[in-house]
C-alpha cells in the first residue's frame, strides 16, 4: 500500500468454512463502501473449493500454490485461513514478501511456534491481525464499557461455559480438527482460546493455571477442558469447554461476579443477551439492538453514520462479527496504527493454553512466569 488512500488488495489462503466466512465479511464491507479494498486472489489446494470461492466472490485470480499468492503484486494483505499446521510457513512467507498478515486462531500449535511467527513479522516490519473475533462481539464490548463506566467494585470471579458440537463434519466440514498433528489440540486450543483471550482482555494477566482435560470421543484431541486461572489482580476465572455430539445449538454462557455487581452474557444460542445487576439497583437486560451501540462506538461510528447495508455488514452478517474484525484490521492498516487484536495478543493467550496443557499432564497447578 503506497498511500493511505490507495485501494487495498486482499489475498486469502484457505477457502474452507472459515475462509468463506472471511470472504463473506470482506465482500459485505466492500459492497457497503466501508473499506476501499478488492479481493484480488484466493488460494487452496482443493481445486473444487477454490473454483467455488472464486466464482461466488468474483475473485479474478486463483492459486493452488500459496507462494504465488503472496508474491502477487496486487496483493497487499494476506489472510491465512487454513488448518493450523499450515499457518507458520504461510505467515512467514507473506511477511517476508512484505505483506500485512491476518491469521486465523490459533496461530500455531504452541506458544514458542507463535512467538517465532511474531518475530518474523516484526523483522519484516509488517502489521498483524488475528481471528480472536469475540473482541468484536457487541455484548462483550457492552460489558467492557459497563466496567469502565459503572462501579462494580473489585472483580471476584469470572466463569465461561463454552459448548459446541464436535466440529468434525456437521456444519464445519473440517475432519482435520480431530487430528492432533494438524490441529495441535482440541476444544481448549481450537475453540476456547477465544475464551482465554476475553478473560485476559477484560481482567488482565494470569500467573497460575490449573487444568484437566478429557478424551471422551476417543479421538486424538481433547473434547473436554476445565481450566482455573488466577489473575495477577487476585481474582479467579474458570472455563469449562466441551465438544459434544448432542443436536443442540452451540452456546457460550459468561458470568462475571464483582463486589458490587454481576454481569451475565448468553451467546450463540439464538437468545443472545446481556444482563447486569448493580448493588442497590434493579437488574437490567440488554438486547442486541442496544448492544450494537457499543460495537458502533468501538468502531468509531454513530448509527446515523451508516447506511442500512453498512450497519448490517458490521452487526448482522454471519453468526459472529468477522466483518467488524476485518473492518478494524483494514482500517488500522490504512491509518498506520497497530491492529487489535494482534499476534502479540494471541501469544498472551497461547501462553495460558500451553500452561493449561502442562498442568493437565502434570496434574498440578502451573505458574506462568
Amino acid at each position: 500500500m503506497s498511500g493511505p488512500s490507495d485501494r487495498v488488495g486482499v489475498g486469502l489462503i484457505g477457502t474452507g468454512n472459515i475462509g468463506k466466512t472471511h470472504l463473506t465479511g470482506l465482500a459485505s464491507l466492500i459492497s457497503a463502501g466501508l473499506v476501499d479494498a478488492r479481493i484480488e486472489a484466493v488460494c487452496d489446494t482443493d481445486t473444487d473449493a477454490l473454483r467455488s470461492a472464486a466464482e461466488l466472490f468474483e475473485v479474478p485470480k486463483s492459486y493452488v500454490d500459496y507462494h504465488e499468492l503472496v508474491s502477487d503484486e496486487d496483493v497487499d494483505v494476506v489472510y491465512v485461513c487454513t488448518p493450523t499446521n499450515k499457518h507458520r510457513d504461510m505467515v512467514k512467507a507473506a511477511a517476508r514478501a512484505g505483506k500485512a498478515v491476518f491469521c486465523e486462531k490459533p496461530l500455531a500449535h504452541s506458544c514458542p511456534q507463535a512467538r517465532d511467527m511474531l518475530a518474523v513479522t516484526q523483522d519484516a516490519g509488517v502489521a498483524t491481525g488475528v481471528g480472536l473475533v469475540l473482541r468484536y462481539d457487541q455484548f462483550l464490548l457492552y460489558a467492557k464499557d459497563l466496567l469502565a463506566e459503572k462501579d462494580f467494585g473489585k472483580p471476584m470471579l469470572a466463569h465461561i461455559r463454552d459448548d459446541q458440537r464436535f466440529p468434525v463434519d456437521y456444519i464445519y466440514y473440517s475432519r482435520w480438527r480431530g487430528d492432533r498433528a494438524i490441529a495441535g489440540g482440541g476444544t481448549l486450543i481450537e475453540h476456547s482460546i477465544h475464551d482465554i483471550d476475553i478473560l485476559l482482555w477484560l481482567f488482565g494477566a494470569v500467573d497460575n493455571v490449573f487444568a484437566r482435560v478429557g478424551f471422551y470421543a476417543g479421538r486424538e484431541v481433547e473434547d473436554m477442558a476445565s481450566v482455573s486461572l488466577k489473575h495477577k489482580n487476585g481474582m479467579v476465572s474458570t472455563i469449562d469447554s466441551v465438544w459434544h455430539w448432542v443436536e443442540r445449538p452451540n452456546e457460550r454462557f459468561v458470568e462475571f461476579f464483582f463486589e458490587k455487581g454481576f454481569i451475565a452474557i448468553r451467546l450463540e444460542s439464538g437468545h443472545r443477551y446481556l444482563e447486569y445487576h448493580l448493588q442497590g439497583e434493579v437488574p437490567v437486560k440488554v438486547d442486541e439492538e442496544r448492544a450494537n451501540g457499543a460495537l458502533m462506538r468501538h468502531l468509531g461510528f454513530s448509527r446515523n453514520d451508516l447506511s442500512v447495508e453498512g450497519f448490517d455488514a458490521l452487526t448482522a452478517v454471519g453468526s459472529e462479527r468477522y466483518a467488524a474484525l476485518s473492518y478494524a484490521f483494514l482500517t488500522a492498516l490504512r491509518r498506520g496504527v497497530d491492529p487489535s487484536p494482534s499476534f502479540a495478543d494471541a501469544i498472551a493467550a497461547h501462553r495460558v493454553v500451553d500452561a493449561a496443557y502442562e498442568s493437565a499432564n502434570l496434574n498440578r497447578p502451573v505458574d506462568i512466569l
